[in-house]
């Protein structure tokens, strides 16, 4: 399958499926060039048969997907601190 959203940082790629995962938008299960599995919606892809994005039309991204990773570790690492200081 291949990632067809313009702003998914593996848009044009062709990768591999592993499994697929159920549900309103399914998770496809696919493995990266590096040999590890990810999950990505299979709306983000051509998985359904067709390009459900118009590149044109799409809006830019308000966050880039690396600024999300680091807002959900910092979470996580707070998390974990305010788990910490109950003990």
């Amino acid at each position: 399958m291949t990632v067809t959203h313009p702003h998914h940082p593996l848009y044009g790629q062709r990768l591999p499926l592993v499994r697929v995962r159920r549900g309103r938008d399914p998770d496809l299960i696919i493995r990266l060039p590096d040999g590890y599995h990810a999950a990505i919606a299979a709306s983000l892809t051509d998985y359904a048969g067709s390009v459900l994005v118009d590149p044109d039309a799409a809006e830019p991204p308000l966050l880039l997907l690396e600024g999300l990773w680091h807002m959900a570790q910092w979470i996580a690492q707070q998390h974990h601190l305010e788990g910490a200081q109950e003990i």
